[in-house]
This record gives structure tokens, C-alpha cells and sequence, in this order.
């Protein structure tokens, strides 16, 4: 089975790629100097993988498994995907001749200004958190009206992002504020696993402790009451990823983005990501980057 790979989203910004019959990877090349050195990123979509930011997956068109933390939907024209950052998904996709969908990837220093600015958009992200599904279906008509504006967005940054930049920023906080807007969608009929309850409350019991050097495979089948063979068996069959994988994927992702952020020390960041001491954490983010957290930072320093 693949690793999940972690593909950071360096703006301050965001990010919109198009993805289509007619030129599937060509936004994608062009903003990497159409150099084909990096035309393998495209693959690396299409394998399990995280951001250190907020996602947004407009479908279009085709035929697509799509899966999310645990969670797997088949996806339809119309349906709109919110990825948080961090989470681990993948899409599976039948035929690349017939697949279509517009990506969007917002920083966190833009979604903070976007949730700053209206209270409603942060009670609708909220909102959409308890529904326990990261897909939602628009109606027809919204869905209609956020494809205008994002064609739009898109057209001004073929001209040039700088010639407009308050107006393509206004226009994705009109698109997010549509997407997220209960009545904008319909109740999803489109995730092929029941609701799993328990394996939810075990996904947030994670996530609230993954800072905890003490979070462990057995820890945590101790506090669910279940034997931990059993629980070892039954978060790889959810997840697509082994317990231990996972945590581990997380922690490096929150210390990737710490160290991009560069305001402690990197021994310090190893210790506030959970991992027990600095040699594990090296040898683990040595192992997933291909470099060493140092030279990871230096590189960062001078983009």
C-alpha cells in the first residue's frame, strides 16, 4: 500500500487548478514553468496524501471513489468536497478521460481573514463539521452560480492575479460562503459506509490527543474497551492506514507547518507535535521528506 505524502500549499493565497478532459495537468505545469520534473506531483493528487490547508473539490464530471478519513463517497456532478487540513484522502478515479473538477486549496491566513469578516460563514463551517460528512450536494441553481463565479476567478488569473486582487479574493469568499450555506445543498446520499459512530469518536480522541506522547495503539483501545488486535485490525480496515502510520502522518504535518512557520526551535517543535524525543522525530521526518527537518526549514527560508 502507498504512503500518504504531505503536499504543502505555500501561499499566503490560494491556489485554483482546473482539472479536465482537454488539459488535465496543463494549469498544474504552468505554474511550475511548465518543467516536467515536476509533472509527477500530478500522480501525487491521485495517492493518499494531506495539506497544511483547506481544500475544496468542485466535481464535475466522470466517475470517482473519493476517500476522506475513513469515509468513502462516490462522487457526482454536483457535489462539492470540504477537506480540512490534515486529513488524509485520495481520489480514485475510473477514467482520466472523462474526469472533471476544479481544486482549490485556501491558506490559512486567508480563511482566517474570510472567517474574520462575516460570523455567519464560521457558524456555516461549524455547522457543516457535525454533519459527519465532508461532501455536500448543491441544488442545481447554487451549483450553477458558485461554476460562474469560479470561471471567473479563474479567468482573472489567467490575465494576472495582480491586476485583480481584491476582486478574485471577493469572489472566492462569495463562493465559500455559498458552498458552505445549509441551503445551499441537499442531505448526501453518496457515502457508501454507514455512518461509524465509533470510529468518529475515535478519529476526535485522536486528534485531541495526538500531542500526547502517551497516545498509543494500546492506550486508545484501552479508553473504546476494545481488545487491541481487534482495534489494530479494525482502524487499518477504515482508514486504509495502519494506527501508528497515521498518528505519525499527523504529528510530521503539524510539525511541517511549524517549522515553515519558523518561530521556535525545531527540538522544541518535536516535543509540542507529541513525538517522544527529537532522534525518533528526526528519523521519522528524514524518512517521509527525503531531507532533514534542518535543511527542510532552510529550504523554506528562501522560497
Amino acid at each position: 500500500m502507498k504512503q500518504s505524502i504531505l503536499i504543502p500549499v505555500l501561499s499566503t493565497g490560494f491556489e485554483m487548478n482546473y482539472f479536465g478532459r482537454n488539459n488535465p495537468s496543463h494549469d498544474w505545469l504552468m505554474e511550475n514553468n511548465e518543467s516536467s520534473e515536476h509533472f509527477s506531483q500530478v500522480e501525487n493528487l491521485f495517492r493518499l496524501h494531506r495539506h497544511d490547508v483547506m481544500e475544496i473539490l468542485v466535481f464535475l464530471d466522470g466517475e470517482c471513489e473519493f476517500f476522506c478519513e475513513g469515509h468513502t463517497y462516490s462522487l457526482r456532478r454536483g457535489d462539492v468536497v470540504v477537506i480540512p487540513p490534515y486529513a488524509v484522502h485520495q481520489a480514485v478515479v475510473k477514467n482520466f478521460d472523462n474526469y472533471e473538477r476544479i481544486i482549490i486549496s485556501i491558506s490559512e491566513h486567508l480563511m482566517d481573514d474570510f472567517i474574520s469578516s462575516s460570523p455567519a460563514l464560521k457558524e456555516n463551517m461549524v455547522y457543516q463539521k457535525t454533519q459527519g460528512s465532508y461532501v455536500m450536494h448543491l441544488h442545481s441553481k447554487n451549483f450553477q452560480v458558485i461554476l460562474a463565479s469560479l470561471q471567473d476567478i479563474l479567468q482573472k488569473k489567467t490575465i494576472s492575479e495582480k491586476t485583480y486582487p481584491f476582486s478574485i479574493n471577493y469572489l472566492l469568499f462569495q463562493v465559500l460562503q455559498d458552498i458552505l450555506d445549509p441551503a445551499s445543498s441537499m442531505p448526501n446520499l453518496s457515502n457508501k459506509n454507514e455512518l461509524d459512530q465509533r470510529f468518529l469518536a475515535i478519529l476526535e480522541y485522536i486528534e485531541s490527543n495526538l500531542t500526547d506522547p502517551d497516545l498509543s495503539l494500546a492506550n486508545v483501545s484501552n479508553y473504546f474497551h476494545l481488545n487491541k488486535y481487534y482495534f489494530s485490525h479494525y482502524f487499518k480496515k477504515n482508514m486504509s492506514l495502519p494506527f501508528y502510520r497515521y498518528v505519525s502522518l499527523k504529528r510530521l504535518s503539524y510539525a511541517a507547518t511549524m517549522i515553515k512557520q519558523n518561530q521556535i526551535s525545531i527540538e522544541e517543535i518535536a516535543l509540542k507535535c507529541g513525538f517522544s524525543d527529537y532522534s525518533s522525530f528526526y528519523r521519522l521526518f528524514k524518512k517521509e521528506y527525503s531531507l532533514s527537518p534542518k535543511k527542510s526549514q532552510k529550504e523554506f527560508k528562501n522560497l
